[in-house]
């Protein structure tokens, strides 16, 4: 029973923010995308705002392909710098 009654409560604290939403209220809104001020940039900030100026889908597939890539970089210079100061970095073998 009182798993249950956390189940009802933990549903009413995610569905009354959207109750409050759905009364309106608001104002509405004039523009519903941001577009960014490409006359300063240069470089890859010139090309990465003009990506997302354009096609914001492709600007998120690349943004998370060049996040993985740059995150396996870090991790793979981390695993040689350990190696160069004498730690092992290999799998750790379980035994029971």
């Amino acid at each position: 029973m009182k798993r249950l009654w956390i189940i009802i409560v933990n549903l009413m604290f995610v569905s009354l923010p959207v109750l409050s939403w759905a009364g309106g209220g608001g104002e509405k809104a004039d523009q519903l995308y941001h577009k960014v001020d490409l006359t300063n940039l240069t470089g890859l900030n010139y090309v990465f705002a003009k990506w997302y100026n354009d096609n914001i889908w492709l600007y998120a597939i690349i943004v998370v392909v060049l996040m993985g890539f740059i995150g396996l970089i870090i991790a793979l210079v981390t695993d040689i710098i350990l190696k160069i100061i004498g730690m092992e970095v290999s799998k750790i073998e379980h035994h029971e």
